[in-house]
C-alpha cells in the first residue's frame, strides 16, 4: 500500500456507499462478467452461456453491477434466429470501465480506515487479488485501457524502463521486451522507443520522466516538465501523447 493516505474526517455515508460497490465486485461470477464484457456488449442470453449461469442469476448479477456504475445497459439487435433478428438490451462495460474500477480501489486504499472498518479493508484487500487474478493484472505493472492493444499488461521489470512506439528500424529493442514497454505502430502520438517518450525509474519509489517527447506525457491529465522527474503512485493514470492515437496506462503497484 502506499503511505500518501488521505486525512480527514470519515463520513460514514461514504464508508457505507464504499461497502455497497465493494459488495458489487465481491462476487467470482460478476467478475467473470465484468471480464467478459471487456470484449464486446452482449445480451443476457450470451453473458449467462459464458458463466454457466442461470438465466435468472445474471440478471441479479447485472442488476448489481447496472447499480454500482459499473455496467451499462442499451438496446441493440439480437443474433440471427429461426424467427429472425429481434431487439434486445446490450450490457457493456461502462466507459472507461477498468479503469474506473482500479483507479477507485486504488483510492479505497489511500483512506484510512479504523479498527471498527477491520471489515472494510480486509474486503478491499481480498477484492484487489480478486480483480488481479481474473484480468491477469500482475504489479508492478502497466494496464493499457486505449487503442487497438487496449487490456494489454506491461509487467515493469527494472530499475530504468523506456517508453515508447516500436521502430522496425531498431530490433535490438525486440530482444528486450521484459525490461521496456514497447507499442505497436498505431499510437502515432507516441515517440519511437529508439528515442523513447518516456522513462520509468524504481528506486524507493516509482517516477517517470518524459523524455522531450512532442506530444507530452501526463500524470492524473496534468502534463510534466520535459526531462524532470515526477513521483508516481498505485492507481495513477499516465498519458502519453495527445488525442485518438495517443497511449493510456493505470499504474498498479499493489
Amino acid at each position: 500500500m502506499t503511505d500518501n493516505t488521505i486525512q480527514g474526517k470519515r463520513d460514514p455515508e461514504y464508508l457505507v456507499e464504499m461497502s455497497e460497490y465493494l459488495n458489487a465486485l465481491a462476487n467470482p461470477v460478476r467478475l467473470q462478467i465484468l471480464s467478459s464484457l471487456e470484449t464486446r456488449p452482449m445480451e443476457l442470453k450470451e453473458i449467462a452461456a459464458i458463466t454457466r449461469t442461470s438465466y435468472e442469476n445474471i440478471r441479479k448479477h447485472i442488476d448489481k453491477l447496472l447499480l454500482a456504475g459499473l455496467v451499462r445497459k442499451d438496446a441493440g439487435m439480437s443474433s440471427e434466429t429461426m424467427t429472425g433478428i429481434h431487439p434486445v438490451w446490450k450490457y457493456s462495460l461502462a466507459p472507461g470501465g477498468m479503469e474506473q474500477i482500479i483507479t477507485n480501489l486504488s483510492m479505497f486504499s489511500k483512506v484510512p480506515l479504523m479498527i471498527t472498518h477491520r471489515d472494510l479493508a480486509s474486503q478491499l484487500s481480498t477484492i484487489r487479488k480478486d480483480i488481479s487474478t481474473q484480468f491477469g493484472v500482475t504489479s508492478p505493472c502497466l494496464y493499457l485501457t486505449t487503442g487497438p492493444e487496449e487490456g494489454k499488461i506491461f509487467p515493469l521489470n527494472g530499475e530504468k524502463i523506456p517508453l515508447g512506439r516500436v521502430d522496425p528500424t531498431d530490433m535490438s529493442f525486440s530482444k528486450m521486451q521484459n525490461s521496456v514497454v514497447m507499442l505497436s505502430p498505431e499510437y502515432k502520438s507516441v515517440s519511437r522507443i529508439s528515442r523513447p517518450h518516456a522513462r520509468m525509474y524504481h528506486g524507493e519509489g516509482w517516477e517517470i520522466e518524459d523524455c522531450g517527447s512532442t506530444s507530452g506525457t501526463f500524470v492524473n491529465t496534468e502534463p510534466i516538465s520535459p526531462h524532470t522527474r515526477r513521483t508516481i503512485t498505485d492507481g495513477d493514470l499516465i498519458i502519453l501523447g495527445t488525442g485518438n492515437m495517443s497511449a493510456r496506462f493505470l499504474f498498479i503497484t499493489d
